[in-house]
């Protein structure tokens, strides 16, 4: 698995997260329709099919990669970490935003009756419209729909969140050990080095009286 791949994983989701972003940040105004939160559902899809697809392909990168690669698979985590935690908000934002205005619809609006108003009556009412007097059951229905799909994908995104997570940690504790080993050998090798300038301290003072000793003889 290569580097080059996962790095392009990690800019699709971005883009994907970015698209989402826009969108569900029309939810409520006058530009919102039923139309944008189609596209927000398909987006989350999107994004999801491309977490779990990057998340295999980082674990196999991480287990197979050597030398430099290895460097690369450690910034590649963080960084996709830190892209998978705001596509996570942004559904995360989708799902409380229409759960909130659903219920508000619900609780203070009326349900159309199907043989009346229908000229003055459309779906995207129900979207840009900030007090919705009257609804549609089989509109609002889809509208439950669209939070429970992007609720489930939400619950997949974690659970990618959290392998991903586990893998960063894994390679933080590598680095930890590796320098925690590499200070001990370090300590080893200088205790060492002490202890032979020691003994040729010690040969070196035996040498000196051997000789003084011969020159009094």
């Amino acid at each position: 698995m290569s580097v080059a791949e996962v790095s392009a994983a990690i800019g699709n989701l971005g883009n994907v997260t970015n698209e989402m972003k826009d969108k569900v940040g029309l939810f409520g105004s006058p530009l919102d329709t039923r139309a944008n939160h189609e596209l927000v559902t398909e987006l989350t899809k999107q994004g999801r099919d491309i977490v779990q697809a990057a998340t295999a392909k980082l674990q196999l990168l991480v287990n197979s990669a050597s030398g430099a690669d290895k460097s690369a698979a450690r910034k590649l985590s963080k960084d996709f970490k830190a892209q998978l935690t705001l596509f996570e908000q942004v559904c995360a934002r989708a799902v409380a935003s229409e759960s909130t205005a659903v219920q508000s619809i619900r609780s203070t609006s009326v349900r159309r009756d199907t043989e009346r108003d229908l000229a003055n009556y459309n779906e995207d009412q129900i979207y840009t419209q900030a007090n919705v007097q009257v609804y549609d059951e089989d509109d609002l229905a889809r509208r439950e729909e669209d939070i429970i799909k992007i609720h489930h994908k939400l619950g997949e995104i974690k659970a990618a969140f959290q392998e991903v997570d586990g893998l960063v940690q894994d390679q933080e504790e590598v680095i930890v050990e590796i320098h925690d080993n590499t200070t001990a050998a370090a300590d080893d090798a200088a205790a060492a080095l002490g202890q032979v300038q020691q003994a040729d301290k010690k040969t070196g003072y035996a040498t000196c009286t051997c000789c003084y000793l011969c020159a009094i003889m």
